[in-house]
Order: structure tokens, then C-alpha cells, then sequence
């Protein structure tokens, strides 16, 4: 089964990156696109603490946005410039999600939880 991410960038090179390495993976239908400066982003959040042993991430501790994100992190959403979607294997979803962490991507929080 293959799951749908989108992920928000501060730059178009940050979202280019991360669409280069996640090409490891089994993704499809991936494309980078600018976001319209118009575009409100709210309850979008860094993709964060992945603490879980043996690197493998878990996401069911996230982010409450009023608790955990700092007022930066939050002004960083401001900043969001493009937009990379892809499908990917659900088996490389945790994984797609660690390499959009390296490249400081955003995502919606009700997408991770």
C-alpha cells in the first residue's frame, strides 16, 4: 500500500535535496512546486524527535503545537517557499519521513501523528 506525504520547504534546493535522496526509495509521482506567498500554512511543523532505539523512528509522541514548538519554529512557517509531494511503499514511509527530518521539512501535524 503506498502513502501520500507532503512536505514544506524554506527553499526550493532544501525540497530538491530531499526529493534526490528520498529517490532511493520507492517513490512515484513525486514533484517539487512553489507555494503561492498567498497561502496560509497553519498547523504546519518541523518534522521532529524521532527518538526511537536502533534509529528507527517513532512519531507517535509528536508535536502538540502549543506545548513543544517554540515561537522560532513557528515563525519558520512563515518562511515555507515549496512544496514536494510523493507517494511512497508504506514499508518506506518511517524512512521517507527521517530524510525529510535531514532536509528540515515541514509537514501537517495531523498528517504524522
Amino acid at each position: 500500500m503506498r502513502k501520500h506525504i507532503e512536505a514544506y520547504f524554506n527553499t526550493e534546493n532544501d525540497a530538491e535535496s530531499a526529493r534526490a535522496e528520498l529517490q532511493k526509495l520507492s517513490m512515484e509521482n513525486d514533484l517539487v512546486e512553489a507555494i503561492p506567498e498567498e497561502t496560509r500554512l497553519t498547523g504546519i511543523v518541523p518534522v521532529l524527535n524521532q527518538s526511537q532505539s536502533a534509529g528507527v523512528p517513532d512519531f507517535n509522541d509528536f508535536i502538540d503545537p502549543d506545548k513543544n514548538v517554540s515561537k522560532d519554529e513557528n515563525q519558520d512557517v512563515d518562511h515555507l517557499t515549496h512544496l514536494l509531494h510523493f507517494d511512497v511503499k508504506g514499508d518506506d514511509y518511517n524512512e521517507a519521513l527521517a530524510i525529510l527530518k535531514t532536509h528540515n521539512g515541514h509537514m501537517d501535524q495531523d498528517e504524522i501523528k
